[in-house]
């Protein structure tokens, strides 16, 4: 009951202040001039205003000043002297646990990290960043995060620095993934979505118990989903706004961080050590967008830094005919069978873990199979 509780208390109380964000983060984009004009690599046909991250930020902003005002103590007080054995404890309880759990230093360093790579990200819509000084400045704030503040993988990485290099790669493959992927109306949003849901509820089924207090990172993961499910209503096709990259980077830091902070394994459960491997199951939609795209532009001796209108999943789609709904929905299906199969991992050993690789597999291989048309000039 926990578990459910606090879910509701974190997912709904984000997605209400993302709702009433959202709307005004869009004024103040157009204000200060945050807009994205028409490019031949991006498919809206008139300036759209950024806002997206920006509203995203506030709610996260928020729930931090909710937690470091209270502190946990005199809600905590408020709640168990008051409404003790009453629905007001059962349906608020656990967020009052929540508040108490993240005042702590990984808290300050999550928000940290958030502060840097959303600000890369509002740099970069204003001015429009070269990719190279991008790449460094976020290199520069992931060797933050890794190295001084110890957000890095440990798990049976023996070489020495090799747990650094790798969370620092990790950083910049998860950041930049969704930096690409929010190429078309609402399509960065609902994986995102999906992905901090089903990170979440891996999390919260594999660990939670009604005697402790809720997941710190499934806590994080649940606020930010309901920020982006806000979000999501202004961004669906027709987006009346976009994510920009101070959301793109925001949430791809946010996935990157939490996937690295997750616990998966446990010997006292019997998990199999392979768990590891469900941050890639999680977030294989992004990633290998970005690899497919990545590789195509590399092959036609195109930059991989250099955008296109061809490359992306959501670009050979819609010359396919594909509607841009259709186009979300198929990201966000196959999001729910790859985040589906993450959670699945948690509880299955030894040659049962081949299922849930092979519903990624599945899914990567229809990722692949939507061609762009070969235009008649090619052929020639």
């Amino acid at each position: 009951m926990i578990e459910i509780a606090f879910s509701l208390a974190a997912f709904v109380s984000a997605f209400v202040l993302s709702l009433l964000l959202t709307p005004l983060a869009r004024r103040v984009a157009l204000a200060a001039n945050l807009v994205a004009p028409v490019r031949p690599d991006r498919l809206h046909r008139e300036a759209r205003p950024y806002g997206g991250g920006l509203a995203l930020m506030a709610v996260l902003v928020l729930v931090a000043l909710l937690i470091r005002l209270t502190n946990g103590m005199a809600f905590d007080f408020f709640l168990y002297e008051r409404f003790k054995g009453t629905w007001v404890e059962v349906l608020l309880g656990p967020l009052a646990s929540f508040v108490v759990a993240m005042g702590h230093w990984e808290f300050f360093a999550l928000g940290l990290g958030a502060i840097l790579f959303f600000v890369i990200g509002l740099i970069d819509d204003r001015f429009a960043l070269s990719a190279w000084l991008k790449l460094a400045l976020q290199a520069l704030s992931a060797a933050i995060m890794v190295v001084g503040c110890g957000a890095k993988a440990t798990a049976w990485l023996a070489f020495p620095g090799a747990p650094e290099l790798m969370s620092i790669l990790w950083f910049l493959a998860v950041v930049n993934a969704y930096n690409m992927l929010d190429h078309a109306d609402g399509l960065a949003a609902a994986t995102g979505l999906i992905a901090l849901l089903s990170l979440a509820a891996g999390l919260l089924a594999a660990w939670s118990c009604p005697y402790e207090e809720p997941d710190f990172v499934a806590g994080v993961a649940l606020v930010t989903a309901g920020g982006l499910a806000g979000f999501l209503l202004f961004n669906f096709p027709p987006a009346k706004l976009f994510m920009g990259d101070a959301g793109s980077m925001l949430v791809g830091y946010l996935l990157a961080v939490l996937t690295i902070a997750a616990r998966y394994y446990s010997a006292e459960h019997g998990t199999s050590k392979l768990v590891v491997l469900i941050p890639l199951a999680l977030l294989a939609v992004p990633l290998f967008d970005m690899v497919c795209v990545t590789l195509s532009r590399i092959r036609r001796g195109q930059s991989p830094f250099r955008g296109d209108a061809t490359s992306h999943l959501a670009h050979r789609m819609l010359a396919r005919g594909w509607s841009p709904r259709g186009i979300v929905a198929f990201a966000a299906g196959a999001a729910a069978v790859t985040g589906g199969a993450s959670v699945a991992m948690y509880f299955l050993s030894g040659p049962a873990l081949v299922l849930p690789w092979l519903a990624v597999a599945a899914v990567l291989v229809a990722m692949l199979l939507v061609r762009r048309p070969v235009r008649p000039e090619e052929t020639s």
